[in-house]
């Protein structure tokens, strides 16, 4: 409901006048300005009545306040935190948020680390984190980017599974624009959104004919992400978290993490299979 880094000001919002668009808020807009606190107090509850109406109940939505603000503009954050939750009482709130210093002050509920990021909160035993990767994210851990070999987008399966990672945070799928939305680009030309980002960070779909979107290999990487995240958790409920997380660490020389893990797809491929033998074994005993 704010801008990046800090929650300075308005996101960008066009409303229709007269039959025109016009754009009534955005980074001209100072974050507590009287007119557009007077627009959330009219949307926000609006929206949940719409949200609740269209089936969508508050364990399914999550609403978000600045994206990866720093310990150096908390105060911003805060007010304008407090500045919307009188109007989303019961929803979530959740934020990309790196900084583990905001554990300590009770302004989020549902906190999502990057992943080069995860280790300080979850050495905090923190529960129900999700996490995400972008840009930032390049040395080290997962992340799916077209320079990288395939096996370093699908491990992420496996550290989502072994930390109980609640949910992941995508960016980006479709976005066609230069950095900033400056100017529109052909992603099948440009990949980098003008040499702004690595290539692929972008978008995980091209745009196809009749508006279908075309898949690209990393969303078909992305897609096994998850699927085995679902295999685990069938076993899991099987055979028990412990046998699960034996059968992961075989043919690892020491604990996987986010930031260390094994590189080769042989043994990516080799563990789904003995998964699949386990379900299959499972199933057949029951």
């Amino acid at each position: 409901m704010f801008t990046q880094w800090g929650a300075k000001a308005a996101p960008k919002i066009v409303v229709t006048v007269d039959g025109k668009n016009v754009k009534k808020f955005g980074w001209h807009t100072l974050a507590l300005d009287s007119s557009y606190q007077s627009f959330l107090k009219q949307f926000l509850p609006e929206l949940q009545s719409k949200l609740i109406e269209f089936g969508y109940d508050r364990d399914h939505v999550f609403f978000h306040i600045s994206d990866e603000p720093g310990e150096e503009i908390l105060e911003d954050y805060k007010k304008a935190r407090e500045m919307v939750l009188p109007y989303i009482q019961g929803f979530h709130t959740i934020d990309a948020l790196s900084d583990v210093g905001f554990c300590e002050k009770g302004l989020v509920d549902l906190f999502a680390p990057g992943t080069n990021c995860m280790e300080p909160f979850l050495e905090r035993g923190m529960e129900g984190l999700w996490t995400y990767y972008c840009t930032g994210q390049w040395k080290e851990v997962s992340n799916r980017f077209m320079a990288m070999p395939s096996a370093r987008t699908r491990i992420l399966g496996v550290q989502l599974y072994l930390y109980k990672i609640s949910g992941f945070l995508h960016w980006g799928f479709n976005f066609y624009n230069s950095q900033y939305s400056i100017k529109h680009i052909n992603p099948y030309a440009v990949t980098d959104a003008g040499e702004a980002f690595p290539s692929g960070d972008a978008f995980l779909v091209y745009p196809g004919e009749g508006g279908v979107p075309e898949e690209s290999i990393r969303l078909m990487l992305m897609q096994q992400v998850m699927q085995d995240v679902r295999a685990f958790e069938l076993l899991e409920s099987l055979v028990g978290r412990e046998k699960v997380c034996e059968i992961i660490a075989e043919g690892t020389d020491e604990p996987i993490t986010f930031k260390r893990y094994p590189k080769e797809k042989e043994w990516l491929l080799a563990l789904r299979e003995r998964v699949n033998a386990e379900i299959e074994k499972a199933i057949v005993k029951q």
